[in-house]
């Protein structure tokens, strides 16, 4: 949860369409009540026009002390639909803030709306707004427009608030992939043993501390030393696996369009059989042409091989030499 204290920009207001046409109809009865002189009209005229007064007045009050706070969620995916959560505190004592939407800014593109029908004086009301990413990548929040129409709809009024962040969309995971089993390996991709909470005994004791699960309590070397000590169990780390990703475009294309979808189809791929083999307990790490992915542990979270394909972009085959010439060159 972030929270905003900025400045905001000045109070707009336009008409809305029926307030044109009420506006309309005001400035005839107006006309009709200055050309004939008739103490009806007169009072007709007031009446509309002190409908107009209060509605400028009560839509101010409306968005008299406002704070803004954005709640961004922990993961996003390219093709899924996710809310995102406006929280609106009214900091008034006494009155309530009705009728108020909140529209956000992602690419220099509007949201939908976020709205909050009453928020009481001291309160905080969350609304929330969906967002459905059609790719994956980087995006920028910029500005939050609040709004109100109230009491009649005849005025929109509102002010502009810049709430500056960004938002890494992950790639969309598919829901069929197939992992191949893995074989043991010799060298660095092999399990390497280590204590830690296992099946195996590792043949090794300590002594015991608060915590310890009473079925490891190793019976026969407490009693000959008479003290409790507890069996270490020996963890096996998982085997690594390197996951592939070609982002170097090929020379000489007339459409790249064909090879772009190709392109994205094998990073939702590697995504999602990251995923699983994380799940299955076995280190991942991505590489493509030009960079390489952190190396995220087995049975840990694959945010980090997530993110890195996210922010993953197409090479060309000319950049990719110059780099691999500078590297030659440094060495």
């Amino acid at each position: 949860m972030r929270i905003f204290w900025r400045k905001r920009s000045r109070r707009k207001f336009r008409l809305t369409r029926e307030g044109r046409a009420f506006l309309f109809v005001t400035v005839g009865v107006g006309l009709s009540a200055v050309n004939t002189a008739n103490n009806l009209l007169y009072l007709v005229l007031g009446l509309l026009l002190s409908l107009l007064l209060v509605s400028g007045v009560l839509s101010d009050l409306a968005l008299w002390k406002l704070q803004i706070k954005r709640n961004l969620p922990a993961r996003l995916f390219a093709g899924r639909r996710s809310l995102i959560d406006i929280a609106l505190l009214n900091e008034k004592r006494w009155l309530s803030s009705v009728s108020v939407e909140a529209i956000d800014e992602i690419d220099g593109v509007d949201t939908e709306a976020a709205r909050f029908v009453r928020v009481a004086p001291g309160k905080t009301e969350v609304g929330s707004y969906r967002f459905e990413s059609p790719r994956r990548g980087l995006f920028e929040l910029g500005t939050v427009r609040v709004l109100t129409r109230y009491p009649f709809g005849l005025i929109e009024k509102g002010y502009t608030i810049f709430l500056p962040d960004e938002i890494v969309v992950y790639p969309q995971l598919l829901e069929h992939v197939a992992a191949p089993a893995l074989r043991p390996m010799q060298g660095d991709a092999a399990p390497i043993h280590r204590t830690g909470r296992g099946s195996e005994f590792a043949g090794s004791v300590r002594f015991y501390r608060e915590g310890d699960e009473a079925r490891d309590i190793h019976w026969k070397r407490t009693a000959s030393r008479g003290e409790l000590v507890v069996r270490e169990h020996e963890q096996d780390s998982s085997a690594l696996v390197t996951l592939s990703v070609d982002n170097l475009v090929p020379s000489g294309l007339d459409d790249e369009a064909p090879w772009r979808e190709r392109f994205e189809t094998s990073v939702s791929e590697v995504a999602t059989l990251a995923s699983v083999y994380l799940a299955q307990g076995i280190s991942v790490q991505v590489q493509s042409s030009n960079s390489v992915s952190p190396l995220v542990p087995g049975g840990t979270p694959p945010d980090p091989i997530w993110h890195f394909l996210a922010l993953l972009a197409p090479a060309r085959a000319a950049a990719s030499r110059r780099n691999s010439k500078h590297k030659r060159h440094a060495a």
